[in-house]
């Protein structure tokens, strides 16, 4: 009977201890769970701190810009660079700027050139609004953001900053109708540039203007100079040939107005003239109270600077608009000087 309780007792005490094994083993589990839980997340505040901190030392490096102008002989591209120069010194960034001089392959090459040197950002101010797609999808590939200036690309850049051409076209028009045939009949004639898409804009936002609100203002002849002064030279000469009387030509730029003007004066027309960029040329010949009348002024500097505002802001991962357009407005002798 002794031999029993004994055995009793001991299976007992083997029991207990077995239970308290156990439960000792559960509760150590449990305090290493919850203890790397507590470092893991940790390590997840420490690796988000670090993440912002990241973030924010990013926003304040250096950028390289690459920037390719359709062409560096204009003076509206010498006034973009000039702005974008001093927007640039501020950021401290620096800028390559390239000049396309009007050669789509050029230009193509210098957007090649700046993937390869590895530019934070490309802006492009398009040779050809067709076809300029590829180089946007070149540099996407090699994950560089593009933007477009002053003319628009058939490819899909993060934002494109350019003078509100339509409103331009119609600024023109509504001159037209106030200032020189304000009997809203006569004869109208557009020199246009159809391989640039906001020279288009320019043409129907003048053309449609009329058609609304001035029907009885013929539009007798539209002509494309191609961005040649002495194409539109010869354009407007051929105008004049061709049309008995016209009584104001429309130029979507001002080399067009400098070409147009040189073929009305040799012939003697009276032919108004409204141009369009406001270059000092143009208002140096509106201030003498000739043929050329106005200009419709577009804002060069606005458009460098808020060109790198909008790639600043990317870069720092702000969300920005895909279209921004700077308003423009008229000169004409009342304000010329």
């Amino acid at each position: 009977m002794k031999k029993g309780i004994s055995f009793a007792l001991a299976a007992l005490m083997a029991v207990s201890l077995m239970a308290c094994g156990g439960g000792a083993a559960k509760s150590t589990t449990a305090a290493g769970t919850e203890k790397q839980t507590e470092q893991a997340s940790e390590k997840a505040t420490e690796k988000a701190g670090e993440t912002e901190a990241a973030k924010e030392q990013s926003k304040g490096e250096a950028k390289t810009i690459g920037v390719s102008l359709l062409n560096s002989t204009h003076v509206f591209y010498n006034s973009i660079e000039s702005a974008m120069e001093e927007q640039a010194k501020e950021y401290g960034w620096t800028l390559d700027v390239q000049d396309a001089a009007g050669d789509a392959n050029k230009q193509l090459g210098q957007v090649q050139d700046f993937i390869t040197k590895k530019v934070d950002a490309i802006v492009i101010a398009p040779t050809n609004s067709a076809g300029s797609k590829s180089m946007i999808d070149l540099a996407d590939k090699a994950g560089i953001p593009v933007f477009t200036m002053d003319i628009a690309s058939d490819g899909k850049p993060v934002t494109h900053v350019a003078t509100d051409n339509k409103k331009g076209g119609q600024l023109a028009a509504e001159y037209v109708v106030n200032n020189i045939l304000t009997d809203k009949k006569g004869n109208a004639a557009v020199i246009t540039y159809s391989e640039i898409e906001s020279c288009v804009d320019r043409e129907k936002g003048f053309t449609d203007y009329l058609k609304e609100n001035a029907p009885d203002i013929k539009i007798v002849d539209v002509q494309n100079y191609s961005g040649d002064q002495q194409k539109a030279a010869d354009v407007m000469q051929n105008m004049l040939l061709k049309n008995d009387n016209i009584d104001v030509v429309f130029c979507v730029g001002d080399p067009a107005a400098t070409g147009a003007l040189s073929s009305i004066t040799a012939a003697g027309a009276k032919t108004k003239i409204i141009g369009y960029d406001g270059n000092p040329e143009g208002i140096a010949e509106i201030k003498k109270g000739g043929n050329w009348v106005a200009d419709v002024a577009q804002d060069p500097a606005g458009i460098g600077k808020s060109t790198l505002e909008a790639i600043k802001k990317h870069l720092e991962g702000e969300q920005v608009d895909s279209e921004i357009l700077i308003a423009p407005y008229i000169i004409d002798a009342k304000n010329a000087k």
